[in-house]
């Protein structure tokens, strides 16, 4: 038990002083907080007893009030660099980092050899997105004194943000060598092998991190973060269930919880987790957002589930917008935006223009409330270049790169524009290294959204380009600002953005149907063609042959190599009628990663379609695990026909299909996601397999499965017009136009021609 402490008329100060200073240190601070509180008593001046009791408040989580005695104990003398130190770290607390930054330089003055000043100046800078600056303070700091672990720690910190992760990894190592025990240290690590994708070494240092300091919930969260992408889901569970056994009202513990669950198309597992979260902590923005979204499932079981699913959804969503524009929520609204969005929307095949201008609208005025409104830069000067941004997560080798990023950086004229890339991912490889050859000015930190807001605004670019919204965790929140005169969005991820800070909506004429503004938000901007300049991506396929993959020699093979969230349930039948016309036909597909739900939930629709018909789906479905770039193009190879996935059609997969000559049975969908193969056979003049109706698209595929010559007829037509899908500089040259032509006219926007045949 605590000790009694002296009444206060025989309080001996220093005695009491000493005992408070040994109790702080030993983290015994409630006992500290006795002292200190008894000595203030008697001697409400004691400069020691003030600002010791200021930190003793704010490691007790309580900023403001440790502000108040601290800001006494500089009143009651000439304030020391210790006192100046301590008051620059509970600003800092309180997120007044500048304040906290000039506290810091008034204790430097006093005493330059300040080692604890510099490193707490340069986390103060971290904070505020200035790594450069933080860098120097902190490099400051070990220069004074080389065994300081916890400057070697922010050091990691701000390389890390720099996107350093090489030089990052080798401070966190500095700082554990010094102090092993720094669970932060453990658990930065981690991030920086995760951003390196070095999934298994991470998670070690997460569960050190874990191991030194159980209740480390961000170490916890991350650590479940890797466990799902290396789709150890049950791990990740597990710890949940064992976080919650030792504390029943941890709200965020069941928000995880739901997370994973709807990774695992759990869905209404995850709405009763997120209701427990609600029910804990009722205005937790996370969970009243995960319940929205959790009404968009990965997979449906059938036709009727995605009718009630939508409904249930726009349901919770005008009561999110509304529990937001009331003011209900708490927390980092912008923050929990990142955790859930909808993306999953858009694969349940209908027009959502009116639901994304709901969630769109919403988000701006999230962001915005957060976000003052930015100055924005003039139209360029006759003679100017325009600046084009590019803001995205995949500067690497994804579809989104390969479509449409990469060709209109490598081709756009550079005497015309002037190039910024945005990297706003993690994941780095060769294509990133290419993207940055190919900018002016590229960047790849980890910033956070106000640090990314500052980066851009200081580039002052005319336009900005989000290719690829509801994709990665922080376009969205950026996109919501407006951060450039003009912005824009493409098709990346082929959905309207629903938001008022959007302008344009880059699109491809070959795709769109004749009706398509009615589904966007944004001005449809019609690129003449696929809208993009595609070059083949090179790769060397394996040797692997069709008994490896589990096909039978004789067998005509359909390629249906698509997320098997793009097979909606109303077309299962689709694949049992093929194969009752050509009975010797198989289907390949690609297990989904993202545990066994999806997958069993699939088969069992196919089971039942087949069953339908009098067939069985094991004669005719195979189905394959992941694969390496190079053996998947191999798979690719040892098919006979791409079966294209109606309503949502292949882009960057029957592209790379292109080589092999892959016959492609098509129809056209009502969106423009619908219609991608049918825009690249256009374009290469193969019509053929461009089905009008579902009858006509079985009866093609059944056609080419029963006639080995039409199709190696139709493969030598479809190698012979593969060249003219390349390097196609007509949808360069619009763009150039029309980016040009935008920015010059920025203050008239509504006057801008949307018609590529009018640039």
């Amino acid at each position: 038990m605590p000790q009694s402490l002296p009444k206060a008329g025989s309080l001996n100060v220093p005695q009491a002083l000493a005992q408070a200073l040994e109790r702080h240190q030993q983290g015994r601070l409630a006992e500290a907080e006795r002292l200190y509180a008894a000595i203030l008593a008697v001697r409400p001046d004691n400069i020691d007893a003030l600002q010791m009791m200021g930190l003793v408040k704010l490691a007790l989580g309580q900023p403001a009030e440790a502000l108040r005695l601290v800001s006494a104990a500089m009143r009651a003398r000439t304030p020391s660099p210790q006192i100046l130190l301590n008051h620059g770290l509970v600003l800092n607390a309180l997120k007044r980092h500048q304040e906290a930054i000039e506290s810091f330089d008034k204790a430097i003055k006093l005493k330059s050899k300040y080692a604890e000043a510099h490193n707490n100046r340069g986390a103060a800078l971290v904070s505020l997105g200035r790594n450069d600056e933080a860098l120097e303070s902190l490099r400051k700091a070990v220069a004074i004194k080389p065994d300081y672990a916890e400057a070697h720690y922010n050091i990691g910190t701000s390389l890390r943000a720099l996107g350093r992760t090489d030089e990052a990894l080798k401070s966190f190592d500095r700082a554990l060598a010094l102090q092993p025990k720094y669970f932060k240290a453990h658990n930065n690590r981690g991030a920086v092998l995760e951003a390196q994708n070095r999934l298994p070494e991470a998670l070690a240092s997460y569960e050190r991190a874990l191991a030194l300091n159980p209740g480390f919930t961000e170490a916890r969260n991350n650590r479940i973060h890797v466990l799902g992408a290396l789709n150890r889901y049950d791990e990740a569970l597990a710890s949940l269930d064992q976080a919650l056994a030792l504390k029943p009202d941890d709200a965020e513990a069941y928000y995880e919880r739901g997370k994973i669950n709807i990774d695992l198309n759990r869905n209404d597992d995850a709405t009763a987790d997120f209701e427990k979260a609600l029910a804990i902590r009722p205005n937790l923005a996370e969970a009243r957002i995960g319940s929205c979204m959790a009404e968009l499932p990965i997979m449906y079981a059938d036709e009727g589930e995605i009718v009630r699913r939508r409904a249930a959804y726009a349901q919770k969503l005008r009561a999110l917008c509304d529990d937001v524009d009331a003011g209900r929520l708490t927390g980092d609204l912008v923050k929990a935006l990142a955790t859930k969005h909808p993306f999953l929307l858009s694969y349940q095949g209908y027009n959502d223009r009116d639901l994304q201008n709901l969630y769109g609208a919403m988000v701006c005025r999230i962001v915005q409330r957060q976000f003052p409104a930015a100055e924005l830069p003039p139209p360029p000067a006759a003679g100017e270049p325009v600046r084009i941004g590019i803001v995205s997560g995949f500067f690497y080798l994804h579809s989104n790169w390969k479509i449409p990023i990469k060709g209109w950086l490598s081709q756009l004229d550079r005497k015309r524009f002037k190039l910024f890339g945005y990297h706003v991912g993690t994941r780095r490889d060769a294509e990133t290294d290419v993207a940055a050859a190919m900018c002016d000015r590229f960047v790849h930190r980890a910033f956070d959204v106000d640090g990314w807001r500052r980066e851009i605004l200081a580039d002052a670019p005319h336009v900005l380009i989000y290719p690829g919204l509801l994709m990665d965790n922080l376009s969205l929140p950026l996109a919501a600002q407006r951060l450039a005169p003009v912005q824009c969005t493409s098709w990346g991820h082929p959905e309207t953005s629903g938001m008022p800070t959007l302008d344009y909506f880059f699109s491809s004429d070959g795709m769109e149907p004749p009706d398509a503004s009615a589904h966007y938000t944004e001005q449809l901007v019609r690129l003449p063609n696929l809208s993009i300049y595609y070059e083949p991506v090179a790769t060397e396929p394996v040797a692997v042959s069709r008994a490896e993959l589990g096909l039978r020699a004789d067998a005509a093979v359909f390629w249906c190599g698509q997320s098997l969230y793009k097979y909606l349930p109303q077309f299962d039948s689709v694949f049992a009628r093929i194969a009752r016309e050509a009975a010797h036909c198989q289907f390949v597909f690609l297990r989904h990663s993202g545990g066994p739900l999806v997958n069993e939930l699939f088969e069992a629709r196919l089971q039942r379609a087949f069953a339908a018909l009098g067939l069985k789906a094991s004669d005719h479905c195979v189905f394959l695990g992941r694969l390496s770039q190079s053996k998947f193009v191999a798979a690719i190879g040892q098919c006979d026909v791409f079966l294209d996935s109606i309503g949502w059609s292949g882009c960057n997969s029957a592209l790379e299909n292109l080589p092999h000559g892959l016959p492609i049975v098509t129809t056209p969908g009502a969106l423009m996601r619908g219609r991608h193969s049918a825009a690249i056979l256009r374009m290469m003049g193969v019509t053929d397999t461009i089905a009008d109706t579902i009858d006509d698209y079985v009866a093609i595929a059944a056609r080419l499965a029963n006639n080995p010559a039409q199709r190696q007829a139709l493969r030598a037509r479809m190698q012979e017009a593969e060249p003219k899908v390349y390097r196609d500089r007509s949808c360069i040259s619009a763009l150039e136009d029309f980016l040009e032509h935008a920015a010059r006219r920025s203050g008239e926007a509504s006057g801008i021609s949307v018609s590529p045949s009018a640039l």
